[in-house]
């Protein structure tokens, strides 16, 4: 499979929230999560449909194929992640933390995304266990 793009990929982390939200996925759920226009939806849907990573027929549902979930709960992870970290340890407001996410989801590759993974685990624990680390981090962190 070719490279998708940013773009591509935010429509289909769009497309497995909006899985989570509705019964049955159409393009006007997707173009009110992205806030884009119902043709700009309509044609990054039929963009991904014709890379194997959802199916759609003219004015149906739109489903993720198999590949299409992976690669959706891949961006998605990523950016469940990077929020966390944003918002939980360095304390930054949500719409900050999400528009951070959002930009750099697409720039960690697995492995990367995994040595990050643990190291925000590694660090939620340490917090939990030493309470003077904690207050250090805070300090570190703290506005100027």
């Amino acid at each position: 499979m070719q490279a998708l793009t940013e773009g591509l990929e935010d429509y289909l982390e769009a497309i497995l929230i909006c899985e989570s939200q509705h019964r049955f996925v159409r393009t006007k759920h997707i173009a009110e999560k992205m806030q884009v226009s119902s043709p700009s939806a309509h044609a990054a849907v039929k963009e991904l449909s014709k890379l194997g990573l959802v199916e759609h027929e003219s004015y149906g549902y739109i489903e993720l194929t198999p590949e299409g979930r992976c690669e959706a709960e891949k961006v998605y992870s990523r950016h469940k992640v990077l929020y966390r970290f944003f918002h939980d340890f360095l304390g930054l407001p949500g719409k900050v933390s999400e528009d951070n996410a959002c930009g750099i989801e697409h720039h960690f590759d697995d492995m990367t995304m995994r040595r990050f993974t643990r190291m925000l685990e590694f660090l939620k624990a340490k917090v939990a266990d030493d309470e003077a680390f904690e207050d250090e981090l805070k300090r570190a962190l703290a506005d100027d």
